[in-house]
């Protein structure tokens, strides 16, 4: 009985199809037995004659079909036939696998640049706006000599106007005025170069928020 509910399983299966074909993908709907030891004896121990050429030529390829199966069952007496539902209890069955075709070798490297372009697009996307919160020192070189530059100027700049403001209102009374009292020129020079330097910081401030993107908006 086991072995007429195994052969009448596999037959449904292939009386669907031999061959199923998924796309380029393709199924061989057969079902085999991988023979077991007593398998194996119970077959041999049969007169070589009484054994199918179908039946020996699968045995040696270590699978049997259904159609070998029901042929061994044809040729066996009743005991015999007891010891085949055994050996088929401990033999292993196989279940048919699809086969997937080689692919072409240029499509495949097209799949995988759109994959790879793919990918860095959407890094990109998450990336984007990360460059913007670095700091200083992830900035590339130029830039931050660019910036090193720049304020080096702007107090080189405001040193010069001190100095300058400084010297123009320690001289001022002496040419304006015959002033040569040095506490007088010393005062002088030094209310002028706090005048000028802090509206030199002013413009140097206000040019700074212009650059970061601060802009200053007019007291009505």
């Amino acid at each position: 009985k086991a072995v007429e509910s195994w052969c009448i399983y596999s037959k449904k299966l292939l009386s669907t199809t031999e061959i199923t074909s998924m796309g380029e993908v393709k199924l061989d709907a057969k079902i085999y037995m991988k023979p077991s030891e007593e398998l194996t004896d119970l077959i041999q121990s049969q007169p070589p004659d009484s054994i199918p050429d179908h039946v020996a030529k699968e045995l040696k390829d270590d699978r049997l079909s259904v159609k070998s199966i029901q042929s061994l069952k044809g040729l066996l007496n009743k005991n015999d036939k007891k010891r085949l539902c055994h050996a088929l209890e401990s033999s292993e069955m196989l279940l048919p696998s699809p086969e997937y075709p080689e692919r072409n070798p240029v499509l495949e490297a097209r799949c995988q640049q759109l994959r790879r372009d793919q990918e860095e697009r959407e890094y990109r996307r998450l990336t984007k706006n990360v460059g913007n919160n670095f700091g200083v020192s992830e900035a590339p070189l130029s830039t931050q000599m660019k910036e090193l530059n720049a304020i080096l100027i702007s107090l080189l700049q405001f040193v010069v106007s001190v100095v300058c403001a400084f010297a123009f209102g320690y001289l001022a009374p002496y040419y304006f005025y015959g002033t040569i009292n040095r506490g007088t020129q010393i005062l002088c020079g030094t209310a002028v170069a706090i005048v000028v330097g802090i509206a030199d910081l002013y413009f140097v401030i206000r040019e700074t928020l212009h650059n970061e993107g601060f802009v200053l908006k007019k007291i009505d």
